[in-house]
C-alpha cells in the first residue's frame, strides 16, 4: 500500500465517490504522519517524539470534516499489525487489527490530531491505518499506511556472579558484589532485588526466598556494593541471592548463591534450681573464708 494517496488520482474516481458524504473525505488528504516519515516542511514539536523507555509512538494527522473537508468529524478508530497489508486487501489487515485505545476527539477540519500509541514492543516494526466517522457512522475509507519501528532497550542487566558474605553476627549477615550495568556490564542499572531463604535459592523458588527491602541504589557497572541483611535468626544458615533490574524493566538472571551462619549468641539458660545436697560435707573458700556446700560431695 503507498504511503500516499495522490489527490490526482482521487479526482479520477468515480464521481458517486468523490461525491459521498465520507469519501470526500479522502479529498482533503487524511494525513496520518509517522514523525519520523513526516515530509520536512511539517514542524512536529519535540515533545512529541518517540518515547523508547515504554515503547510508544506519537501518531499526527490532519483532521477532516463531518462532511468531507468540512465541520468536525466524530471519532476516529486506529489500528495497528505487525505485519503490512498483503496487495490490495486492506479491509482483511484492518479487521485483524489491534484497536488503538485513548483516541482523542476530533478536531475542526484542518486542525491537527494525534495520540502516543503505548505498551508497543521494542525494537518492532508497526503499520498503522486510520479511518474517521461522522455521527451516522458514515466512515471514511482507509488512511495511508504508516510504518515505524520502535527503538526501546532489550539487554538486560549482567547477572551477579561474586555475590559473597563479608561478616555475620546473630542477627545480620553482610554480603558483597559488583554492581552490573544497565545493558550487561555498561551504565548504571536500577534496582536490585536482594532475597534470601533457608534452602538454597534458584530460578525454580526464587519466588518463594525472602525479600529484603531497602536494597542500595544501582552504582556504575564495575564498583563494588555492600549490603547488610537484618532481622535473621542467630545460628542458622542463610542463602542469599541477587537480581538487577534496568530502566526498561529487563531483569538480569539469577546470581550466585553463597551461604553464611548467623552467630550463635544465646547463652544457657541460668540455673534456677540449685540447691544443697544434705549429706555433704562445708567446704571453705581459701580466699573469703565464706562456707559453701559442693553438690553432690561426699568427701568425710
Amino acid at each position: 500500500m503507498p504511503s500516499h494517496l495522490p489527490l490526482a488520482a482521487l479526482r479520477r474516481a468515480p464521481h458517486a465517490l468523490r461525491t459521498s458524504r465520507l469519501h470526500r473525505t479522502v479529498l482533503r488528504g487524511l494525513t496520518l504522519l509517522f514523525l519520523a516519515l513526516a515530509p520536512a516542511w511539517i514542524v512536529i514539536p519535540a515533545a512529541r517524539a518517540q518515547t523508547a523507555a515504554d515503547s510508544s509512538v506519537v501518531l499526527v494527522w490532519t483532521a477532516t470534516g463531518d462532511d468531507g473537508s468540512t465541520g468536525t468529524a466524530t471519532r476516529y478508530d486506529i489500528r495497528y499489525r505487525t505485519v503490512g497489508v498483503t496487495g490490495t486487501d486492506t479491509t482483511s489487515w484492518w479487521n485483524a487489527g489491534t484497536p488503538v485505545t485513548g483516541l482523542p476527539t476530533p478536531r475542526p477540519a484542518g486542525s491537527t490530531d494525534s495520540v502516543r500509541v503505548r505498551g508497543l514492543i521494542p525494537l518492532t516494526t508497526y503499520y498503522f491505518v486510520l479511518k474517521a466517522a461522522d455521527e451516522v457512522p458514515n466512515w471514511s475509507g482507509f488512511s495511508n499506511l504508516a510504518v515505524k519501528t520502535t527503538s526501546g532497550d532489550l539487554t538486560a542487566p549482567a547477572a551477579v556472579a561474586d555475590l559473597a558474605v563479608t561478616a555475620t553476627t546473630g542477627t545480620s549477615i553482610t554480603v558483597r558484589w559488583t554492581a552490573p550495568g544497565d545493558d550487561g556490564a555498561t551504565g548504571t542499572a536500577t534496582s536490585y532485588d536482594v532475597r534470601y531463604s533457608t534452602t538454597a535459592i534458584t530460578n525454580g523458588n526464587w519466588a518463594s526466598a525472602t525479600v529484603v527491602t531497602s536494597e542500595p541504589v544501582p552504582a556504575a557497572a564495575g564498583t563494588q556494593q555492600t549490603f547488610t541483611i537484618p532481622g535473621l535468626t542467630g545460628s542458622r544458615t542463610y542463602y542469599i541471592a541477587i537480581k538487577t533490574t534496568d530502566n526498561a524493566g529487563n531483569i538480569s538472571g539469577l546470581s550466585n548463591v553463597p551461604s553464611g551462619t548467623t552467630a550463635d549468641t544465646v547463652p544457657p539458660a541460668p540455673v534456677r534450681d540449685l540447691s544443697m545436697d544434705p549429706d555433704s560435707n562445708p567446704a571453705y573458700l581459701a580466699d573469703s573464708g565464706r562456707e559453701v556446700m559442693v553438690l553432690g560431695s561426699n568427701a568425710p
